[in-house]
């Protein structure tokens, strides 16, 4: 999915090419990631309205469209959803999903390989069709919103892993798999914890590793400018680093199922604390 760091990056971007211009066209290449909520041909609807801001809200895209009919286009990029910025007529890739015509010559294009994510097109001000957009969780990058209390109290009502809680997007706006590896790394604590055995300092290092780990992943990604289709991640510690030796410790990075989703980890540096736990991380081969 699209992850806080990805979108600090993205949004801007789109906002800064896209505000402004008008849209001449559309095309749809695969309608099952378009969930329409106004009635009516989507290229005529979308013909001569005008990209008015681009923001994010949660793991979400948001442009609001003006001009001589108002609409909410919301995009969400899932598992492998991707931007594009091209010229109108040049050729497309064949993930495009959704490409939106811009009166500059250029196009927007939306592309998703699994056609997992969605592109809404929703009535002004009505978001009620787009799942799980009214329903986000707390901003850990504002400070006056994700406190350690606000975050202490979420956690108190958990009864899963910790690797679910935090990618849980209607508590924590957004991380994914990614990051969550990244910051349970960086607070030492194992994918598998449960989350009510985590003690106030545990709790405390998990809170100051979202912030710090979210924010130094933004930075870099906004200093590599990397192109919108581009997802940076090869300055991650252990996501995807299977076997590969711990950069803190070197012991080799382990991999394990949570909840159906891979889990990267270094055994030595995020020591198993279940006493039920079966497996030695340390000396699997896994």
């Amino acid at each position: 999915m699209a992850e806080r760091p990805d979108l600090e990056y993205w949004v801007p971007k789109l906002a800064g090419e896209l505000v402004g211009r008008a849209i001449t066209g559309l095309r749809v290449a695969k309608p099952v990631v378009v969930r329409q909520a106004v009635s009516g041909e989507l290229d005529e609807l979308a013909r001569g309205t005008a990209i008015q801001s681009v923001a994010r809200r949660g793991n979400f895209v948001h442009l609001h469209l003006g001009g001589p009919r108002e609409l909410e286009l919301v995009i969400s990029p899932m598992l492998a959803g991707r931007f594009e910025l091209a010229e109108i007529g040049s050729k497309a890739r064949k993930e495009l999903a959704v490409a939106f015509e811009l009166d500059d010559g250029r196009e927007l294009r939306y592309r998703d390989e699994v056609s997992m994510g969605k592109v809404y097109v929703l009535p002004a001000g009505d978001f009620s069709q787009a799942v799980g957009f009214e329903r986000v969780g707390l901003d850990i990058l504002d400070p006056e919103v994700f406190t350690f209390e606000a975050f202490a109290g979420l956690a108190d009502k958990r009864r899963d892993q910790v690797r679910v809680f935090l990618m849980d997007k209607s508590a924590i706006d957004c991380l994914g798999n990614a990051y969550a590896d990244e910051v349970l790394f960086a607070a030492g604590i194992h994918p598998k914890t449960w989350v009510r055995k985590l003690s106030q300092t545990d709790l405390e290092r998990l809170h100051r590793a979202i912030i710090d780990v979210t924010r130094e992943a933004a930075a870099i990604i906004v200093k590599e400018k990397p192109a919108l289709d581009v997802k940076l991640r090869d300055f991650l510690k252990v996501r995807n680093r299977h076997k590969q030796p711990c950069p803190s410790c070197g012991t080799a990075i382990r991999k394990a199922g949570v909840r159906g989703y891979d889990s990267f980890f270094c055994p030595s540096c995020q020591p198993e604390t279940r006493k039920s736990s079966i497996v030695d991380w340390r000396k699997t081969k896994r």
